[in-house]
């Protein structure tokens, strides 16, 4: 959720298809979401939205839907988000160089997905001590 949100704005009914949508949509609808999940009793971890600037696929790399994903990350890692903790997935597997982009060790090869080295890393990521394993 939130990626293809950025990268393909007309998959689902925006109030403007093929835009991206705002900010406050996203963390509105996230919101939602860890509300509807907390109301069920579960405990509700949340993710960054991870890089994929320079991405091969088409109409997933604009500058509008760069913008939104900087935003709402910065909305996830700060204090007032509805989770219960925060997988920071962006840093995880950023390029510090250039944190749009993944890192080119794990990095897939298509600029939007992560090899099994970076799935590994966003796993190392997580802190498992707030799930109930």
């Amino acid at each position: 959720m939130g990626l293809n949100d950025l990268g393909l704005p007309g998959f689902t009914s925006y109030p403007e298809p093929g835009t991206p949508p705002t900010a406050a949509r996203l963390t509105a609808g996230l919101t939602t979401l860890a509300d509807r999940l907390h109301a069920a009793g579960l405990t509700v971890i949340g993710s960054t939205i991870g890089p994929y600037q320079g991405t091969v696929h088409d109409g997933y790399d604009s500058e509008a839907g760069q913008a939104v994903r900087r935003e709402v990350n910065a909305w996830l890692l700060g204090d007032n988000h509805p989770f219960d903790a925060v997988t920071d997935v962006a840093a995880a597997v950023a390029d510090p160089a250039r944190p749009d982009r993944i890192r080119d060790e794990y990095n897939a090869g298509d600029g939007l997905h992560v090899n099994d080295a970076g799935a590994k890393a966003i796993a190392d990521a997580v802190d498992v001590s707030l799930l109930d394993l």
